[in-house]
């Protein structure tokens, strides 16, 4: 996905790379284009010019002509007269003649009225140059001739320097106009230059812009899968699909994850409902067939245009419009996926809303079988308690626990009494039955932070967090008392628990040496004739010096007829040096026998000392 965002964001500058040096191009000969009429509008103003040259060399003809035929018509000489007058009709006349043929030449496209001035000039030359030919020079008196020259060149001379300013301002005016278009022309084309480039940046902003907006989905989509792989739980998945939904599908966009409960019975919903939602209502009592698209495993929507021919039970009453989408498995139905809000899906958010609950679905399913198995793998099968491993892994965890916040932890170790008996009288059912109802009773009388596992065989394990030694032996003698006035349904079997306390840290520092010292209370209790609680303390450890010590009668009491006396008390020896030489906790039965009650060495036929002591005492 980001390789293509790379690939669509760099052919887009490229587009718009070419595009910018196409519009510089065009700038550019717009320019080269304008530079060239600026030379032919100097060239059209030239010539302008040279109209106005023309017109001035035109005026010094005619003043040259002027003045030597006056100087003729007014000199006394004849042979000045004379060389005058050869000068004049053989150099001067003709070449003012040819200038002002020019001139007219020059004006023939002038607008009718520059035109007809231009005539009128050439009609005013026409009667000066009467006045200077030979035939007036030979029919009137030199000095009348004088005298209508002088008169008629006056207004002559006066119209050609009127012509002559005329044509230098022209040329100037059109000169100067040929200039500002060009200029204007030249920034008309840098502005054109510029907005293209402007253009072509705003036409890349946008265009980035709508691949990322368009390539977004894709992103968020890769950013959801791969947020899923690491999720540690189906909670916390389900969460960030809620999460997810309610953030690409804003604003205003409730989702709610729906699922069967274990017993597939119920429909509930997996994350916590908005306030005030109707669901809380629709949901109580709801079964999974309550939801169509759980029951049909396809989307189903509400409050659209077109109703629907079945209305479903359980979104019909959220507001807005809703789409219910199935989170399907391997063909079978999971749970659902519950959106609405005040505006219906368009297909580009159905399509997302699709993606993301398939995506979701399988992920949410090996989670849920991960959940399984791990429960499975740390719960005894029989009494629905964690098993030995969890009863470790739990004692660590929350010694470690107590440790870290300087808080107390009490360990108690329970052992049913005279429990082979059962098996061996009554048979494994019975027992299996015995044990299920003992695990039940202890889970009725722990506090809910508290934990109760079963160790293995008959023996249990209660661990008791920020719990004094005083409180555990309340709660011991509780749990003894509960399980000694349990009764198994059909059965006549009397139940009763040996407990042994031990706390941290009072007696221990590890939690290895906190379980020593309560087996050893345990111990102590089994010794001190059963059904009761015994705290590990050195005056209780210190009557086992050796294992099998369980073995020897009790000294409860004096014995019986016939029996033999009891034995001196034992010297009570150190607590650690006994913990020490107490072995580790049973391990026996973390999964069940085929012969029944999951029992480890407890009913083999080799069984350990320790319950080679307990067997003998429970005969």
């Amino acid at each position: 996905m980001r390789n293509l965002a790379r690939v669509a964001t760099s052919s887009l500058v490229a587009l718009c790379i070419g595009l910018s040096i196409v519009v510089v191009a065009v700038a550019a000969i717009g320019i080269l284009g304008v530079r060239s009429s600026t030379g032919l509008g100097k060239q059209i103003s030239g010539n302008e010019l040279d109209t106005s040259t023309a017109t001035g060399e035109l005026a010094r003809d005619m003043d040259t002509a002027y003045v030597d035929g006056e100087e003729a018509f007014l000199t006394a000489n004849p042979a000045i007269r004379t060389r005058l007058f050869d000068v004049l009709y053989a150099t001067l006349l003709p070449a003012t003649d040819d200038a002002v043929t020019n001139l007219v030449r020059l004006h023939a496209s002038d607008p009718p009225a520059e035109l007809a001035d231009i005539r009128r000039f050439v009609r005013q030359w026409l009667a000066v140059r009467d006045l200077l030919s030979p035939t007036s020079v030979a029919t009137h008196p030199m000095a009348a001739l004088a005298a209508s020259l002088s008169a008629d060149y006056s207004p002559l001379g006066q119209h050609l320097d009127r012509l002559f300013l005329v044509e230098q301002a022209e040329g100037q005016a059109d000169q100067a106009r040929a200039s500002a278009s060009a200029e204007r022309v030249t920034w008309l084309l840098v502005s054109v230059g510029l907005a293209g480039l402007l253009g072509g940046g705003f036409l890349l902003y946008r265009g980035i812009r709508g691949i990322r907006r368009a390539l977004q989905p894709g992103q968020d989509q890769e950013e959801f899968a791969d947020t899923l792989q690491i999720a540690n739980d189906e909670d916390e998945a389900h969460l960030l699909l809620q999460r997810y939904l309610e953030r690409i599908l804003a604003p205003k966009t409730t989702a709610v994850v729906l699922n069967s409960n274990n017993s597939a019975d119920r429909l509930e919903s997996v994350v916590p409902l908005p306030g005030g939602s109707a669901l809380a209502q629709t949901l109580r009592g709801a079964q999974p067939r309550s939801c169509m698209a759980v029951r049909s495993g396809r989307t189903h929507r509400e409050g659209n245009s077109r109703l629907g021919l079945l209305s479903c039970a359980v979104c019909a009453s959220c507001p807005g419009a809703s789409s219910c989408v199935p989170l399907v498995v391997g063909g079978k139905v999971i749970g659902s996926v519950l959106l609405s809000r005040p505006t219906p899906y368009d297909d580009a958010d159905e399509q997302r809303i699709r993606e993301s609950v398939s995506q979701a679905a399988p992920v949410l399913a090996n989670l849920r079988n991960l959940a399984i198995a791990e429960f499975r793998a740390s719960t005894d099968g029989l009494t629905g308690l964690p098993n030995k491993r969890a009863v470790t892994d739990t004692l660590k965890r929350m010694f470690a626990q107590a440790a870290s916040e300087r808080s107390p932890l009490a360990l108690l170790m329970l052992d049913l009494d005279h429990f082979k008996q059962v098996n061996d009288q009554r048979g494994h059912a019975v027992g299996d039955q015995v044990l299920a109802n003992v695990g039940a009773v202890m889970r009725g009388a722990m506090r809910s932070r508290d934990f109760a596992g079963r160790n293995g065989g008959e023996e249990f394990a209660i661990l008791l967090p920020d719990t004094e030694v005083e409180s555990a032996l309340r709660i011991a003698e509780r749990v003894r008392a509960a399980i000694a006035e349990m009764s198994v349904p059909g059965i006549d079997v009397t139940v009763t628990v040996s407990v042994g306390v031990a706390g941290y840290p009072d007696h221990a520092s590890t939690p290895d040496r906190l379980a020593r010292l309560a087996d050893a209370a345990l111990y102590l209790a089994k010794r001190q004739g059963r059904n009761r609680v015994e705290l590990a303390e050195p005056s209780v450890v210190g009557a086992f010096g050796v294992e099998g010590a369980a073995d020897q009668p009790g000294p409860a009491g004096p014995a019986g007829p016939g029996g033999p006396a009891a034995p001196p008390a034992l010297p009570a020896p150190d607590l650690g040096a006994i913990a020490d030489r107490i072995p580790e906790p049973r391990s026996g039965g973390d999964g069940q026998r085929p012969d029944g009650n999951g029992q480890g060495s407890g009913d083999t036929g080799q069984p350990t000392g320790r319950e080679r002591a307990r067997n003998r005492g429970n005969a």
